[in-house]
């Protein structure tokens, strides 16, 4: 499925996302200035995303991170627009993960793109000036774009959709996503942009709850870690409950995998 509708004179908002009677589980937000166009959505849209480029002329796509929800349509883009994108993320585009069923169904699965250009420091769409600044935590290369003039970041997946964040990815960095946070937060944002919950205005407060959160997340983890007590003694003590949808990502998501990179990456990081 696909929604278009404007957000203020210069951003138009693209939703995709998977479902059936018109009830779509998640959807994922791409945007569009002009001719530029921030992450390619879902692959369960491609089509309809096809009919957005021949309609906007797309001529340029911005990638943040190599996740399905992300990068889903670059294939129909390859022959029609610019990709730009950072040489780790490329190598995902040109070699996608074979996704399991649930996530096929939820996202689809993304074709692999070779026309593939490097990801710029800075660029240009109208009167904007964007930065590429680095992401990482929710995941280690992605990237986020940054107009500093209008005080806008196009923040992809770094602020974590709940405000309580329990579970996550194997690969996720809890210490380096609270880092993140806390440098979006002195950025001193007019809109954040995120890619699951669309434009939000006056950021700050939505920022710091899920700042406070995980400080207090990252206190309490490790404080039990130090008593001698296990992953799954944490997850019981803190009371950790999954969503229904857990067990059907077959261990690509995981509420130990949080636990486990507060021990293991603040020992890393020093925090």
């Amino acid at each position: 499925m696909l929604e278009i509708e404007p957000y203020n004179d210069l951003v138009m908002c693209i939703r995709t996302g998977s479902g059936q009677s018109g009830q779509v589980v998640m959807w994922t937000y791409s945007y569009l200035i002009e001719d530029t166009l921030f992450d390619a959505g879902c692959a369960n849209a491609r089509e309809e995303l096809a009919e957005a480029l021949r309609t906007y002329q797309i001529k340029r796509l911005f990638i943040s991170h190599a996740h399905e929800d992300h990068v889903g349509a670059c294939s129909i883009f390859e022959d029609e627009a610019t990709i730009y994108a950072t040489s780790e993320v490329a190598e995902e585009l040109r070699n996608p993960i074979e996704l399991t069923e649930f996530f096929r169904a939820v996202w689809g699965q993304p074709e692999p793109v070779s026309k593939i250009e490097p990801m710029p420091a800075f660029f240009e769409v109208a009167d904007l000036h964007f930065e590429v600044i680095p992401l990482p935590g929710h995941n280690a290369n992605m990237v986020g774009f940054h107009e500093p003039n209008k005080k806008w970041l196009f923040s992809a997946d770094a602020v974590p959709v709940p405000s309580r964040k329990k579970m996550g990815m194997l690969d996720e960095n809890i210490p380096q996503t609270l880092a993140t946070l806390e440098m979006i937060q002195s950025l001193d944002l007019e809109i954040l942009f995120d890619s699951h919950r669309g434009p939000i205005e006056k950021p700050a407060e939505h920022i710091q709850r899920r700042i406070d959160y995980l400080r207090e997340f990252q206190r309490e983890v490790k404080q039990l870690h130090e008593r001698g007590k296990s992953v799954e003694e944490i997850q019981e003590a803190l009371g950790l409950e999954g969503p229904w949808y857990l067990e059907l990502t077959a261990d690509r998501f995981g509420i130990s995998y949080v636990i486990e990179s507060v021990i293991r990456d603040s020992e890393f990081s020093g925090t």
